[in-house]
């Protein structure tokens, strides 16, 4: 495994009118007035994990920072409102949709077809893939899912999102073990809890780059395609707001700027 300093991915970074994989539900029925709700009370609730890198996590004070918290903050002055917090997990991201706690999640979430059941998502603005974040004292190359799929092999992931879905749903040899918190997931694996993470590759670069035990191929081998988006209540008019703001954000170059800041600065403390 070779580490290196992280590049900046902008190859990886959609346009507006890029073609995805598997496109979202058109979310042209009303479940909620969203929108409204929102002017109403003056707030729009954000819901984030905290726990990912680059895009939602706290920084040495303890307040919200990364890709998303930045964009969030643009978003509410974009629809004149105050910014409130709404701390969510993963495995309750949906439900907390469903129960209405938030109005949008912005916190790397990725489009799975369970979560557009419940919700809609915004136009995707970032794409990475999963891949293998490493413990470099295992000699060994996970480039494939086959190569991981094997029975001497430990895979730890985090509970209740796209890392764990992509395990179970992938690797029937391999041992799995989960971790309840994400940020734990990489001080066990430096530590020999496992031989290796399933996590997008953009994570993998940061978290390879902060602690000297773990590795990730460079370029990381990618497994599957990961599109980045907001996850909002069914709401038409909601959605065209978001949509078009990060169209203008798009088009501004202040999307591609917030990226040049977050990611290279992910790289550049450790």
């Amino acid at each position: 495994m070779i580490r290196r300093p992280i590049e900046l991915l902008g190859a990886l970074l959609l346009c507006a009118a890029a073609a995805v994989d598997a496109a979202p539900p058109d979310c042209s029925t009303k479940t909620r007035d969203a929108l409204g709700a929102i002017h109403s009370r003056g707030t729009l609730r954000v819901a984030q994990t905290n726990d990912y890198r680059p895009f939602s996590y706290r920084d040495a004070a303890g307040s919200p920072t990364g890709i998303d918290s930045e964009f969030a903050k643009r978003l509410a002055t974009e629809l004149g409102v105050e910014l409130v917090w709404i701390d969510t997990t993963w495995p309750t991201l949906t439900d907390d949709l469903r129960n209405d706690r938030y109005d949008i999640a912005m916190t790397g979430v990725s489009i799975t077809q369970d979560r557009a059941a419940i919700g809609c998502f915004s136009t995707p603005y970032f794409i990475t893939g999963k891949t293998a974040l490493t413990r470099c004292a295992v000699q060994r190359r996970f480039d494939t899912v086959a190569a991981i799929d094997a029975a001497d092999v430990t895979v730890i992931v985090n509970r209740g999102g796209t890392n764990e879905r992509f395990a179970r749903d992938h690797l029937m040899r391999a041992r799995i073990v989960v971790r309840d918190d994400n940020r734990s997931v990489f001080t066990a694996l430096a530590a020999g809890e496992a031989d290796l993470m399933i996590t997008d590759a953009v994570e993998a670069r940061i978290e390879a780059q902060a602690n000297p035990a773990l590795c990730v191929a460079d370029p990381p081998p990618l497994f599957e395609s990961v599109e980045k988006a907001y996850l909002i209540p069914q709401d038409p008019a909601f959605k065209a707001r978001i949509d078009a703001w990060l169209a203008r954000m798009r088009a501004s170059g202040a999307l591609s700027e917030t990226l040049d800041r977050y990611l290279p600065a992910a790289a550049e403390r450790h």
